[in-house]
C-alpha cells in the first residue's frame, strides 16, 4: 500500500515561509496635535486716579482691538468695579470680537506692571476654557482697588496703570498617520533631511544679488553706531542697545505687536527692558535681526537654552529656521543635551526625535556630563521627559503611544 502521508504535508520551504509570515510585525502609528497661537497685549491708562473719580461703579472704558487676521479681542475696564457687589475691585473683561471658527479653546492670563516687575492676577488659573465669538471672559475681582490706591507708587507710577493680557488660542486637534515608530523609516527620514540641509549650504540659488547684499550690510553698522536710533532695548544686566523700530518690527512679530500699539508704556518711553534675557543673548538676536540677508551664522557655542527662550518669546521666524538647521549638525556628547532641550522648548519635533536617537546611542556618557547634571537640577521635568522618550525609542514592542514636545509655561 502506497504511503501518501507526505502528499498533504507542506514542504520545508513552505513551512519556513509560513513561520516568517507569522513573525512579521505590521507597525503603524498616528499623532494628534493641537496647533496654537499666542497673543500678548498691554494697555496703559494714564491719569488713572482721575478715571476712578470720573467713572462710577458700572461704567467702563473700552480698549482698541488687538490680534491678527483670524482672531480679534478687546479689553473692557471698570475702574470702580462692574457692579455694586464688586465696587471694591477693578474689573476687567475680555471680549472675543472675531474668530475664524465658531468655537475655540483659550487660556487667559491677566497681569499688571509694577515697579517691582510684572504681577499676575490672583484669579489666574492654569486651565483652558472654550469660548465663542460672542463670549466674554470676566475678571470681576482683578485687583483690589484699596491695594492699588494705597500703594499707588508701586502699582500706578506716574499715575499710570498698565495692564497686560496674555492669550493662548488652541486649534481643533488634528490626527494624522505617522511612521515614527518604524525605526528604519525614521532613521531614513532623518538621514535624508540632514542630507537635504547640508546640500543647501552654499547653494547658489539662495545667494542674494550683489546690490541687495550691499544694501543689507548697512543695517549692522546702524546697530554698531546707534545712528538714527529711536528705540532702546535694555538687557537684564542693564546694558543698552540703541535700535530702530522699523527694523525690529519688520523682523520680529513680538516687536511688531508691541510697537503697533501706541498706548503702551514701551512705545511712549521708546524703551523696553528684558529682565530674563542677558546682554550676550540679546546681542546674538539683534545681530541676526539687523542682518536682513541672514548671512550671519549662529556659532555652535551660541546655541543655548537662553537663546531658544529669547527667540521663542520675540518670535523671529528666520532665526528659528537657522536654529532648526544647526541643531542636528556637529553633534557631540558635549552639546547634545543642550540641543535636545532647545528642540523640545522650540517645539521642533523632527529635530527632537533625531537628537533623541543620537542621545540614545551615547546615553551613559551624556548623563555623566555637567550639562545633564545642571539640567536635572534646573529643569527636572525636561530630563524625565527625555529619558522616557529615549526608553520608548528602545522599546522592542514599539507600542503606539502619544508623544508631544510640550512647552512648559511658568506663571510668575
Amino acid at each position: 500500500m502506497a504511503d501518501n502521508r507526505g502528499a498533504n504535508q507542506p514542504n520545508a520551504e513552505g513551512q519556513t515561509s509560513s513561520r516568517a509570515l507569522a513573525k512579521r510585525r505590521h507597525i503603524s502609528s498616528c499623532s494628534t496635535r493641537m496647533l496654537q497661537k499666542n497673543f500678548e497685549h498691554h494697555w496703559s491708562i494714564e491719569n488713572f486716579s482721575v478715571q476712578q473719580l470720573l467713572l462710577p461703579t458700572g461704567e467702563c472704558m473700552m480698549g482698541p482691538r488687538f490680534g491678527d487676521n483670524d482672531y480679534a479681542f478687546s479689553l473692557q475696564l471698570f475702574p470702580n468695579g462692574k457692579d455694586l457687589e464688586h465696587s471694591d475691585y477693578v474689573s476687567l473683561f475680555l471680549h472675543a470680537n472675531k474668530c475664524s471658527i465658531p468655537r475655540f479653546a483659550v487660556q487667559v492670563t491677566y497681569t499688571i506692571n509694577t515697579l517691582e516687575g510684572t504681577k499676575t492676577c490672583t484669579l489666574n488659573k492654569n486651565f483652558v476654557m472654550e469660548i465663542t465669538r460672542t463670549d466674554v471672559v470676566t475678571a470681576s475681582k482683578l485687583f483690589l482697588s484699596k491695594t492699588i490706591n494705597e500703594e499707588h507708587k508701586l502699582y500706578t507710577p506716574n499715575d499710570t496703570l498698565t495692564l497686560g493680557c496674555v492669550l493662548t488660542v488652541y486649534y481643533l486637534p488634528l490626527t494624522s498617520k505617522t511612521n515614527i515608530f518604524d525605526s528604519f523609516a525614521r532613521k531614513r527620514m532623518r538621514t535624508e533631511k540632514l542630507g537635504l540641509l547640508q546640500g543647501t549650504v552654499g547653494d547658489s540659488s539662495t545667494e542674494k544679488p550683489a546690490e541687495e547684499a550691499a544694501n543689507g550690510d548697512r543695517f549692522p553698522s546702524l546697530l554698531d553706531t546707534g545712528d538714527f536710533s529711536d528705540f532702546t532695548i535694555v538687557a537684564s544686566c542693564g546694558r543698552e542697545f540703541n535700535t530702530h523700530m522699523c527694523i525690529l518690527s519688520s523682523r520680529s512679530d513680538y516687536f511688531d505687536a508691541l510697537l503697533c500699539n501706541k498706548t503702551t508704556r514701551e512705545f511712549l518711553e521708546k524703551r523696553v527692558k528684558f529682565d530674563d534675557i542677558s546682554a550676550t543673548t540679546l546681542e546674538v538676536v539683534l545681530r541676526h535681526i539687523y542682518n536682513t540677508s541672514n548671512e550671519v551664522k549662529i556659532e555652535d557655542d551660541q546655541l543655548t537654552s537662553d537663546l531658544s527662550a529669547a527667540v521663542d518669546r520675540l518670535t523671529i521666524p528666520s532665526m528659528r529656521t537657522q536654529i532648526r538647521k544647526m541643531l542636528i549638525q556637529n553633534l557631540s556628547v558635549d552639546n547634545v543635551v543642550t540641543r535636545i532641550t532647545m528642540a523640545a522648548e522650540l517645539r521642533m519635533e523632527d529635530e527632537y526625535f533625531y537628537l533623541l536617537e543620537y542621545f540614545s546611542t551615547i546615553k551613559k556618557e551624556a548623563m555623566e556630563s555637567t550639562l545633564w547634571l545642571v539640567l536635572k537640577k534646573e529643569k527636572p521635568q525636561m530630563t524625565v521627559k527625555i529619558l522616557e522618550d529615549a526608553v520608548m525609542l528602545d522599546e522592542p514592542s514599539r507600542q503606539v503611544v502619544q508623544r508631544n514636545v510640550d512647552r512648559i509655561i511658568t506663571l510668575e
